[in-house]
């Protein structure tokens, strides 16, 4: 049985890292990032260090394959530690590594991105994408220890801070109406006190819900809320069109209009989601995709059971379901609405 109650969380600086990590026994490790981060970053305290290019394009079998090289030549062997240093793809890629390396060496999540905090080095799912479909290949492999710094979220562009606003504002749909408005109410700039506050409420819906189900039979499922339409959207623009949150932005209104067909849920939700969206530059409208490019890739989303969709709808913000009713024909009038 995975265990995922004995990841650790450690809050500090990132120079502070290697202190922490030999305090926990780690004689050495290696570190992965991605181009950006190795520019931008002063990673001088990284003895170790492998770059990956930036872009969802890394997050592939040819780049871990090419992973698994470097860390070969670097004789790296069970008892070295992985420490994955980025956003989203950085931390699905490297985790990914880990998990298969050697049949598993111990993993240090370090998510530098509004995103990765609240939601992708959370909860143990690592893996890579596929032409035939994102996130097709991978594994549950919790990290040992999730190293958080605050203060790696003052240097986001404003683009990446509103792609990570979409897992923050699903995170909100789940958990119900209060929480939703305390969003509605926040007023940039962010105090930093309000910024960790947002973070911290956004990262503990995801860590209850991992914790009540840690492998998804259940209820960890409900996490996908817009993903399904989601990850077709990225798949079928070869992962090199919307961003993740763009995406998620998008598939969660597209949710909240079939979550009105299927469950009754008041429409006047998704006019408070449009005007979030909005206030993110997040997309309202579907791109410029033909819907016959989407099947072939709906059909092949992990949630799916029998052949069926399954979509996560709501009831109404804190009442999720997973809905096995919604066809493609649904899907089809949903995007030609959204237009």
């Amino acid at each position: 049985m995975i265990d995922f109650s004995s990841t650790q969380f450690i809050t500090g600086g990132l120079a502070a890292l290697p202190h922490h990590l030999e305090q926990l026994g780690a004689r050495r490790w290696v570190l992965i990032c991605d181009s950006n981060l190795d520019r931008c970053q002063d990673l001088s305290w990284a003895r170790e260090r492998l770059v990956v290019p930036a872009g969802e394009s890394s997050k592939c079998l040819a780049q871990a394959e090419h992973l698994y090289g470097q860390l070969a030549r670097l004789e790296v062997d069970r008892k070295t530690w992985l420490v994955a240093l980025g956003g989203g793809v950085v931390g699905d890629l490297a985790g990914f590594v880990a998990a298969t390396y050697l049949r598993g060496i111990p993993l240090v999540q370090v998510p530098t991105s509004l995103v990765a905090q609240v939601d992708s080095s959370l909860g143990g799912k690592v893996g890579v994408d596929l032409p035939a479909g994102k996130n097709l290949v991978g594994a549950f492999y919790p990290a040992r220890v999730v190293y958080l710094d605050p203060q790696v979220l003052n240097t986001l562009p404003a683009p990446e801070w509103n792609a990570g606003m979409a897992e923050v504002l699903k995170h909100a749909l789940l958990d119900g109406p209060q929480h939703w408005e305390s969003l509605e109410n926040l007023s940039y700039p962010l105090a930093s006190e309000v910024r960790d506050g947002l973070v911290l409420r956004s990262r503990q819906v995801k860590l209850d819900v991992v914790a009540a189900d840690p492998l998804e039979q259940g209820i960890r499922a409900h996490l996908n809320l817009g993903h399904t339409l989601a990850h077709a959207i990225e798949s079928a623009q070869n992962y090199g069109g919307w961003n993740h949150g763009q995406a998620v932005g998008f598939g969660m209104r597209a949710a909240l209009r079939l979550s009105q067909w299927k469950l009754g849920m008041d429409p006047s939700w998704e006019g408070r989601l449009l005007q979030q969206l909005e206030r993110y530059n997040l997309p309202t409208r579907r791109p410029d995709l033909n819907f016959q490019e989407l099947p072939q890739y709906l059909r092949r989303d992990k949630k799916n059971q029998d052949g069926q969709l399954r979509f996560v709808l709501l009831e109404r913000p804190g009442a999720a379901r997973v809905c096995t009713d919604v066809s493609l024909t649904d899907v089809e009038r949903c995007w030609e609405e959204l237009r």
